[in-house]
């Protein structure tokens, strides 16, 4: 088999490439090519604009993974459509296949990252080309379909948060609203008697019928998808508790659904995927209700489509990770030119933790991104979780986000069940879970407690994540609690950055204090200014 390269162009657009030559995988998510969120390759661009992106793909593709521009296929995600002359001016192929379906790729992902051979896949999300929420099995025979379930968790859960205007007020993107409605939530209380409605619109998608069995007064209840970010009704606590409730409905009907599948698979360990397997706090759930190895990769939202895409037609034999595959910092070649200009220097593990301990901000920037929309260590923002006030500096002063926006610790996972309570630390390399901080540790590490007590846990080891392991070994040393917040190195609205230029940009003008690019230590700029 040649080279391969995969394509999904809708929103959250990627391209992924297999090398022939080592077997191995590489992801570009293109909004950190074009810095720009939930970025659409198709609808969103001209055909000659779409030829310069993915040239620019190849080429770095060539340059960083050494991947020669002589392909035995293109394939495409049948849900992004692209024109095929226009990938064959870009890529040197005899065959444009439009190939697999969008949760079929999203399956596929999720189960040939996973460590099982067999599996029960449930993949779910505002949908695609083949359904909203599909079942499948995992296997020796590949990625079968089990069944596709009428349901919209996606677009409901997006239009429950459209009501508020602590969440879309600052919004740039319908998309952002879901993950900003997860971490609101935890401030309201679930009423009763909306739940059954909530739940409902889950599968029938009537906004205005919602609004009418709730006595909910919501703006837009004809045409809600006109501009979601035009809905909001209601702010405060009632509009906290619409956050509660959608998020108690959503879970309630995620169970009801997947619990037929879990009787009739008793024995099989379970993938998830699709964006709605962001949702940490029903993932959590889902560890406490069954007794089942489960697995959620790092990129289940649609900017995985296309490795997932690619696996169909490789068929990898072993369980293959993608994690820190992906995007290069795209001016490593200026290094040293910044760290002279800079008057940067080498730093130390050691050097890292210590200024943590004394409360400083540090933005880390390592070899290829992450995948995925969680920094995972490559592109991270770090710093001490028991510092009282970090949460609302790191929002109002480094990220330019809402008060309410919780975020996450990291910890080596031998030491996770000293500080957080979880039914099991398995597959919390991505942030995927909310485990609950301990009692005795919620005052100590005020900055990852949510006010509901829970926190989306990174764990790490040597194997997943050494700088990071090394890092803590370093900052154990000098705290009582051995636990550090890790947030994604980007300011609001953008991506996370791929470039040291940008990353020299955040510190000049955010309150973070140092950072590093590979080992080198970058002091603010004399002239730098606050952002506005």
């Amino acid at each position: 088999m040649k080279n391969v390269v995969s394509i999904f162009a809708g929103h959250d657009s990627n391209v992924t490439f297999y090398n022939s030559k080592t077997g191995s995988y590489h992801v570009i998510e293109l909004e950190r090519l074009v810095k720009k969120r939930y970025f659409r390759l198709h609808v969103d661009n001209t055909p000659d604009e779409i030829v310069d992106i993915l040239t620019q793909c190849q080429e770095i593709a060539e340059k960083y993974w050494g991947i020669e521009n002589d392909y035995s296929a293109v394939l495409i995600v049948t849900d992004g459509w692209l024109e095929p002359e226009l990938l064959e001016r870009v890529f040197n192929t005899d065959h444009v296949w439009r190939y697999a379906q969008h949760h079929h790729a999203h399956a596929a992902g999720a189960f040939y990252m996973s460590p099982f051979d067999e599996s029960l896949i449930i993949s779910y999300d505002g949908g695609g080309d083949d359904g909203h929420f599909n079942i499948y099995t995992g296997g020796q025979n590949g990625v079968q379909l089990v069944e596709s379930v009428e349901s919209d968790f996606g677009g409901g859960y997006l239009l429950c948060g459209s009501t508020i205007r602590e969440i879309t007020e600052k919004s740039r993107n319908p998309l952002a609203i879901a993950g900003k409605l997860m971490g609101l939530c935890a401030y309201g209380s679930p009423k009763e008697e909306w739940v059954q409605s909530f739940s409902n619109i889950f599968f029938d998608r009537n906004y205005k019928k919602l609004s009418e069995e709730t006595n909910l007064n919501f703006k837009n209840a004809d045409a809600p998808w006109n501009n979601p970010l035009d809905n909001w009704s209601y702010e405060g606590e009632p509009a906290y508790d619409i956050a509660a409730t959608a998020q108690e409905a959503f879970k309630r009907s995620f169970f009801d659904v997947i619990d037929k599948y879990m009787k009739q698979f008793p024995d099989l360990p379970v993938c998830i995927t699709g964006g709605a397997g962001l949702n940490v706090l029903v993932n959590e759930e889902m560890k406490r209700r069954y007794d089942r190895e489960i697995y959620i990769p790092p990129n289940p939202n649609d900017c995985g489509l296309s490795v997932g895409n690619l696996f169909l037609y490789t068929r990898p034999s072993k369980s293959v990770d993608v994690t820190y595959n992906g995007l290069p910092l795209l001016d490593r070649d200026k290094l040293d030119e910044y760290v002279v200009e800079r008057e940067a220097r080498k730093t130390t593990t050691a050097e890292i933790a210590s200024l943590i301990k004394d409360g400083k901000i540090i933005g880390l920037v390592y070899g290829d991104s992450e995948v995925g929309p969680r920094a995972l260590g490559n592109r991270s923002i770090v710093c001490d979780p028991s510092i009282l006030d970090m949460k609302d500096i790191l929002n109002s002063k480094v990220k330019f986000r809402e008060w309410y926006r919780p975020f996450a610790p990291f910890c080596k996972k031998e030491d996770a069940s000293t500080y957080f309570d979880s039914p099991t630390f398995d597959n919390l390399e991505y942030m995927s879970y909310a485990p609950l901080v301990k009692e005795e540790y919620k005052e100590k590490l005020p900055s990852v407690t949510h006010v509901d007590g829970s926190s989306r846990l990174q764990t790490v080891t040597e194997e997943s994540h050494k700088g990071f392991y090394d890092l803590l070994t370093e900052f154990g040393k000098l705290s009582d609690t051995n636990v550090l917040i890790n947030t994604s190195f980007n300011i609001r609205g953008y991506p996370i950055l791929s470039t040291i230029e940008d990353a020299l940009h955040v510190l000049d003008n955010t309150e973070i204090d140092y950072v590093v690019v590979e080992d080198y230590i970058f002091s603010k700029n004399v002239f730098s200014k606050g952002l506005e």
